[in-house]
């Protein structure tokens, strides 16, 4: 059986907007019920039973409402009613109209009598008190003929505003079912759903377990004296990573300490002169008062063909001191290691000597004079075309004239002014 669900709006009637507040208001008028249920019978829909959902509606319009009453009961099908919050005034109306209405437990009702305003002559004002004395009699009877309760219950109701609790509705037959609070439960997987999650899991578990594999592997060196391919050239692409936080520097275990560089040496002469001329005493890498070495971030360094990863205190370079670990606690064996960005790296008692790029060394330097000779020669006919052009220019335009001298002053001591122009309108 296809059930058409009608959500009811804030309030009953045409929707419109709020100059007073400068907001839109929704509304549902009957106009839209007969809508929803044409165009769902237009889109092939058997509309065996109608649904009206009351989230928050505190009423509005008595022709709308008891237009929508008297529609949905002349359809003749099955009407059920369910409040999910709140459901004020004529909404209440539109609530009777189910043949079943169902409330949630944490809803509430209010029913009051039908207002208005008249205003004119004494017949125009007696005509309005009796227009509004008939529909309050109309809604009363409604409210008599659905909850089964006397006229004077239903009156005491519609002299005030009326709040009902779920519990009391029931009580009270505006409502036929409580629908109680469910309490909280865990979540239920389908098979499917259950399937997908675990094998969502497993490619990530797996993945882990491979990276974790690669950086626990020992670094294994270049092979000896074995037959390499030709590399071929491909741009360089670093993949060094941040692997952990900064560090202390570490010395290797039964490693020399690096011998520091003629680079080296020059800056740290440079800046002990500079400290000297501004009157500042400073401590230089390797003094004796030094009492903590630099920190930098480890860095890892992959080798090619999976054979593990280097780790350094900082980028890897030229007397870098080299471990197997992240914690740089055990230091790598003597040999030639291959990157994957194409470098070689070679260590020795567990500081690096030599880094060789294999992939810039593959491609031959080019000939600059040659290059050179090639742009020049390609440039020729533009080169010579500028100089035809800028020829032909000088020869087509003369030389600007250079201004003579200013002429004398007048015998009065005024300078002459040349003759006005006159410039004709139309």
């Amino acid at each position: 059986m296809a059930e058409l669900v009608i959500r009811l709006e804030k309030y009953i009637g045409e929707s419109s907007f709020n100059w007073d507040t400068y907001e839109f208001e929704m509304a549902t008028s009957a106009a839209d019920v007969r809508m929803f249920v044409e165009y769902a019978e237009y889109a092939g829909q058997v509309v065996d039973s109608l649904c009206f959902e009351i989230g928050t509606c505190f009423g509005g319009s008595t022709l709308e409402g008891t237009d929508i009453y008297n529609y949905v009961q002349g359809l003749g099908i099955p009407i059920r009613t369910r409040i999910l919050s709140f459901a004020g005034s004529m909404a209440t109306i539109l609530m009777l109209a189910g043949d079943t209405c169902e409330i949630d437990a944490s809803a509430s009702i209010m029913v009051h009598g039908p207002s208005g305003g008249t205003e004119g002559t004494v017949a125009d004002m007696q005509s309005g008190l009796k227009w509004l004395t008939d529909t309050h009699q109309t809604l009363r009877d409604i409210y008599v003929a659905r909850t089964g309760q006397p006229v004077e219950v239903v009156e005491e109701w519609m002299s005030k505003d009326t709040f009902f609790t779920a519990a009391e509705a029931l009580a009270a037959g505006l409502v036929t079912k409580v629908l109680p609070i469910a309490p909280k439960a865990a979540p239920v997987l389908t098979d499917a759903q259950a399937s997908a999650r675990r094998a969502k899991y497993a490619g990530h578990v797996a993945r882990a377990d491979k990276r974790a594999a690669v950086r626990a592997a020992v670094p294994k060196p270049k092979a000896k004296n074995a037959a390499q391919p030709a590399p071929t050239p491909r741009p360089m692409a670093k993949k060094e990573t941040t692997a952990g936080a900064a560090v202390a520097r570490r010395p290797a275990a039964g490693a020399k300490p690096a011998a520091k560089t003629t680079a080296l040496n020059a800056n740290q002469q440079a800046v002990a002169a500079l400290a000297k001329s501004l009157g500042v005493t400073i401590k230089m890498e390797g003094d004796a008062a030094e009492v903590a070495e630099p920190t930098a971030e480890v860095v890892e360094t992959v080798l090619a063909n999976g054979d593990g990863s280097l780790f350094t205190d900082g980028e890897l370079a030229v007397d870098s001191a080299v471990f197997n670990d992240e914690a740089l606690s055990v230091a790598t064996a003597d040999g030639t290691y291959e990157t994957e960005d194409g470098r070689d790296v070679t260590i020795a008692a567990g500081i690096v000597t030599e880094i060789t790029d294999t992939v810039a060394e593959a491609a031959a330097p080019a000939d600059t004079a040659a290059i050179t000779a090639v742009i020049t020669a390609a440039l020729a006919p533009i080169t010579k075309r500028m100089d035809d052009m800028q020829a032909a220019f000088n020869k087509a335009v003369p030389p600007t004239p250079r201004p003579r001298a200013a002429a004398a002053q007048g015998a009065e001591g005024k300078t002459p002014k040349p003759k006005a122009t006159h410039h004709a309108t139309m």
